[in-house]
């Protein structure tokens, strides 16, 4: 098992599996332009194994929120038929020692099972501070930042991405 960024030749693969999980209506064209955007802030990366890509996902560079630097995960996606076998778990993993660190927050929006996530120490937000009703808010940080975020006002928190 291989942990990597993706190359730039693999994009339109990871772009037709997104979009076989998350076309919300769109054409395939579309998806393409609203996922090209994240990736003028983002890094996509890859579980790969014998040559095959089994899990993927990006990690953006966003904006700061009082001082701590924050990143997003976003388009965590495994194949049907490579799932039960923690590539996620492992891909996330990774991703989180690239950019974990004292004064930084990780945040993603889950719209699966949140217990999934929280096995890899994320919490969800309280209700004042999610801005969707089907996918929850979720942020890894430090106990003091999570504090510090118990505090903020929800317009610091980032929009779906």
């Amino acid at each position: 098992m291989i942990f990597r960024q993706a190359n730039q030749e693999e994009i339109s693969l990871l772009f037709t599996q997104g979009y076989q999980e998350w076309s919300k209506n769109r054409t395939f064209e579309q998806y393409c332009i609203d996922n090209s955007k994240e990736d003028a802030i983002g890094t996509r990366y890859v579980i790969e194994k014998n040559g095959e890509i089994v899990c993927s996902t990006i990690v953006l560079r966003l904006e700061k929120i009082n001082q701590k630097e924050v990143f997003g995960i976003g388009s965590v996606l495994t194949p049907k038929n490579h799932r039960g076998n923690n590539y996620a778990t492992e891909l996330l993993k990774n991703c989180m020692n690239l950019v974990d660190g004292d004064n930084k927050i990780i945040f993603l929006y889950s719209d699966i099972n949140p217990s999934f996530y929280e096995r890899l120490d994320f919490k969800a937000l309280p209700t004042p501070l999610q801005r969707y009703e089907k996918s929850l808010c979720m942020v890894h940080c430090k106990e003091e930042v999570w504090y510090e975020l118990l505090n903020y006002n929800i317009d610091l928190i980032p929009y779906y991405f």
